[in-house]
């Protein structure tokens, strides 16, 4: 059996984000679906669960088949957190109820016998529809994803990041057949990411991802639906696999496109020899050879010329100068606000080490960072800066005095630059022409991360420290991030869950 969506159109004002889209999912695949920011990966996906409405085409979902999308939209719920889980299991719920009311009625009972074997049909149907496995299935699942110790609180008590959990701990033990995941990694930690791949890679369901985690869908996913230009390009394999061949893809579109172009100019200069023949011999038959290509050169299927996969950032980077050999030392250093975050950490990180800090949610990783930056105090132990370290920091959330202000003019101003100098900063970093009067608030995540980079390299810092880096960034501008500081001579540390991040930067993992 299959869901397809046969030659679906899609239009946000005006534009087409989806334009005559067709699309196969075979029960049991594990799909992902990616492609740039705004390219409608969520809308796909939400037209794909039923939950978006489409201008053009159809969507067949066979009648007997569940699909399930995981919640973005927190709702109100009066209860806890384990109750909403449970509140779509309406029929068991209901035995549940009658189980408990039996149970209560036993001791004043007039025909007890009769009640036992009422509670044994009762409780032989509840075990049938698999209500106590539901109840280990939710405690086993939200252990994985480490939010087991809120399941008896008040749910519209807990914060976005736990509310998300849920939801994937609800989705996971429904009874669907297609499950929808939409960024299903964010807010876990390195420990909740593996436990959730290692359950999704065996899972026998059909799971449709949208992820930036690459190593995610390396493990999980066989089948990859890539979003051009509001069309969709189906590709086989993990997301490594998926690369290679898209490359392959563009190297032959560039090879039929240059062959296209060699037949048209050949034609073209035919036309012109056969009219300037016609001409100087005064034939006609010149002119209807001409003619007759003409006609032919019109009927041919233009190819389109392929646009680049990605622009390559014209980057080299000097440093001011180097530091010392110890660039950070931290002993038995306490971090936190109140009261100190995991373990005391010990650190011993030295010029051009590339090091990773990694730590489950909760331990004190990125409070390190801003006790580093000297953002907080520390709470207890020391911790020293080597000499002539000159720190660049790029924190979680990136911050701009004046959101109106446009890129030209803020590069200018923060960097002390001519306008010409400016504009050529910025196109270093992949913004061109009329890029560069954006306002700052119209700026993507990853187009906002650029200009934070642009910042840091520009003041030639010695060391990188980066919290969180790839969050909330599609996967080309993790890739244009990992290009940007694979060719930083520096010393990094960074704090980041993305696993194929860090293999391409090849840090030193340090857990605290």
């Amino acid at each position: 059996m299959k869901i397809n969506l046969n030659n679906i159109t899609k239009i946000y004002a005006d534009e087409a984000i989806l334009e005559a889209c067709d699309l196969e999912v075979k029960l049991g695949d594990h799909i992902a679906i990616v492609g740039e920011n705004g390219s409608g990966k969520s809308t796909l996906l939400k037209i794909i669960a039923g939950l978006e409405n489409y201008q053009e085409g159809q969507r067949i979902v066979p009648k007997d088949i569940k699909v399930g999308y995981m919640n973005q939209q927190f709702p109100r719920f009066e209860g806890t957190a384990h109750a909403y889980v449970m509140d779509q299991f309406g029929e068991l719920l209901e035995l549940e109820r009658r189980m408990q009311i039996l149970e209560q009625g036993f001791a004043t009972s007039d025909d007890l016998d009769l009640d036992l074997e009422k509670y044994e049909r009762v409780t032989h149907q509840f075990e049938a529809q698999g209500g106590y496995q539901v109840g280990n299935d939710i405690q086993r699942i939200a252990t994985g994803l480490a939010i087991s110790n809120v399941l008896e609180r008040d749910y519209n008590e807990l914060s976005g990041g736990q509310k998300t959990r849920i939801e994937l701990v609800k989705l996971l033990v429904s009874n669907v057949d297609v499950l929808c995941l939409d960024e299903p990694t964010n807010h876990l930690d390195y420990d909740g990411i593996q436990w959730l791949e290692n359950y999704c890679k065996f899972l026998r369901k059909t799971l449709i991802i949208v992820s930036h985690d690459r190593e995610f869908l390396n493990q999980v996913v066989a089948v990859i639906h890539d979003i051009e230009d509001g069309s969709i390009v189906t590709y086989h394999g993990n997301y490594d696999s998926f690369q290679i061949q898209k490359k392959e893809r563009f190297a032959r579109l560039v090879l039929d496109y240059e062959a296209q172009q060699k037949i048209i100019q050949k034609l073209k200069l035919a036309i012109r020899r056969y009219r300037q023949w016609g001409h100087e011999s005064d034939n006609e038959d010149f002119f209807k050879r001409a003619k007759a290509i003409e006609k032919r050169l019109e009927k041919m299927e233009k190819l389109p010329k392929p646009e680049e996969l990605e622009r390559k950032l014209n980057l080299s980077f000097d440093l001011k100068n180097r530091s010392g050999k110890q660039v950070l030392v931290a002993q038995a250093l306490d971090v936190g606000y109140t009261h100190p975050l995991g373990n005391p950490k010990n650190l011993n990180i030295l010029w051009q080490e590339r090091v990773a800090l990694l730590g489950a949610n909760g331990t004190g990783k990125s409070t390190l960072i801003k006790t580093i930056m000297g953002e907080i105090p520390a709470l207890g132990g020391t911790l020293k800066i080597g000499e002539s370290v000159s720190i660049g920091y790029l924190p979680q959330q990136h911050v701009f005095e004046d959101d109106n202000e446009r890129i030209l003019s803020f590069t200018q101003r923060s960097l002390s630059l001519s306008e010409f100098d400016a504009r050529r900063m910025l196109a270093q970093f992949g913004f061109y022409q009329s890029d560069v009067y954006k306002p700052i608030r119209y700026l993507s995540g990853g187009e906002k991360v650029r200009i934070k980079l642009m910042e840091i390299m520009h003041r030639k810092h010695n060391l990188i420290v980066l919290d969180e880096p790839t969050n909330h960034l599609d996967i080309q501008s993790c890739e244009i991030l990992e290009d940007v500081l694979m060719q930083y001579q520096g010393t990094l540390i960074v704090v980041s869950h993305d696993r194929y991040f860090l293999r391409r930067l090849n840090v030193k993992n340090i857990e605290i």
